[in-house]
């Protein structure tokens, strides 16, 4: 069995709020034919405020392709390790102890990877096993913690170490005058958040894995790349595809899981934004107050992508279930995939 031990999360010092973000957009496009909307689809996002890695001045200011991963191999591996010896002590776990490294982070690039960055400064095993994985998105935190569990069960007793790191800001373009710009713009937050999965420690006991990749969406949320770096996209028929896929899940919730009788006891859901959320509460019939949490972590982060549903279990350990309550975990990232996990909650 494999159990999440309490993530730890790593916010980085400089922050930014909703109305520091709008104004310096309203001022940036001031002469965009829709800026009027625009400016309102941010502030529906429901963010308050969001961390950064860098100061607001630094992160508007045009950067080149290479200046931003410069600042992401420095900046990640500075949250991902600190995230990382966190969660290491949270779960009375030495260095030695660990058998598997996985990394999930969509927001850079380099080589070696994040991955070998942080177990450098760490001080892992040589022999550790690494995992990294860079491109599936805001379902990032829920398929790493999937591949955690699978490899518990190849490797009974082994000891795995999760790492995500997303430093969304690094993204940002001062040129691009999209909706979709508008929107990320306002959405997300850079963030680093880990845990320790493994046999023997109290917390969410992972069950059973699902996975679900909706045919002919690759373009609802992706990057276009060029010489400054990565552009953001996404659709607003994202809603659409959440609310399509919903049945699916529901239907193996309820013929191969005991978590969905009627419905979990516990929720930790990705955000993705206000509408997101109302998807997935309509289609699984969970009640809206079950999102609390996950509201708290969007309205306070931002949308932090991999890192959101480790903030999110963080916050349900501060006042833990009873021994056995059931929980659904579930992201959503780019394919439109879905990711969820089922588990229960034990003491020993």
């Amino acid at each position: 069995m494999s159990t999440v031990c309490r993530p730890v999360l790593r916010l980085p010092e400089h922050r930014a709020t909703l109305d520091d973000v709008v104004s310096h957009m309203g001022r940036q496009h001031a002469g965009h034919p829709r800026i009027g909307t625009a400016l309102q689809l941010m502030r529906n996002t429901s963010v308050r405020t969001r961390s950064l890695v860098d100061p607001f001045e630094e992160v508007t200011r045009r950067r080149s392709f290479g200046e931003r991963m410069r600042r992401y191999a420095e900046a990640g591996t500075d949250l991902g390790a600190g995230a990382a010896e966190g969660a290491l002590a949270a779960a009375e776990t030495s260095l030695e102890e660990v058998d598997q490294l996985i990394l999930v982070s969509c927001t850079g690039y380099l080589l070696p990877g994040l991955d070998a960055h942080i177990a450098n400064r760490l001080g892992l095993r040589r022999d550790v096993r690494r995992l990294a994985f860079g491109h599936v998105g805001c379902a990032g935190g829920a398929y790493a913690l999937a591949r955690a569990r699978e490899l518990a069960l190849a490797r009974p007793g082994s000891v795995t170490l999760v790492v995500a790191v997303e430093l969304c800001s690094l993204s940002y373009q001062p040129d691009d005058d999209t909706i979709a710009s508008f929107v990320s713009t306002a959405l997300f937050g850079d963030a680093a958040a880990a845990c320790v999965v493994r046999e023997d420690r109290p917390g969410l006991r992972l069950d059973a894995s699902y996975e679900d990749m909706a045919p002919g969406t690759l373009a609802h949320i992706s990057y276009d790349v060029d010489e400054l770096g990565f552009h953001f996209d996404t659709s607003p028929r994202i809603s659409r595809v959440i609310a399509e896929s919903m049945p699916r899940l529901k239907r193996w919730l309820q013929e191969e899981t005991a978590a969905f009788a009627p419905q979990p006891d516990v929720l930790i859901s990705h955000t993705g934004g206000p509408r997101v959320m109302y998807e997935v509460s309509k289609g699984l019939g969970i009640p809206p107050a079950m999102f609390e949490l996950s509201e708290n972590s969007l309205a306070r982060r931002g949308n932090t992508a991999a890192v959101v549903v480790l903030d999110v279990l963080e916050q349900t350990f501060a006042e833990p279930p009873r021994d056995g309550a059931t929980a659904l975990l579930v992201a959503f990232g780019p394919g439109v995939s879905t990711v969820a996990l089922v588990g229960t909650w034990t003491d020993s």
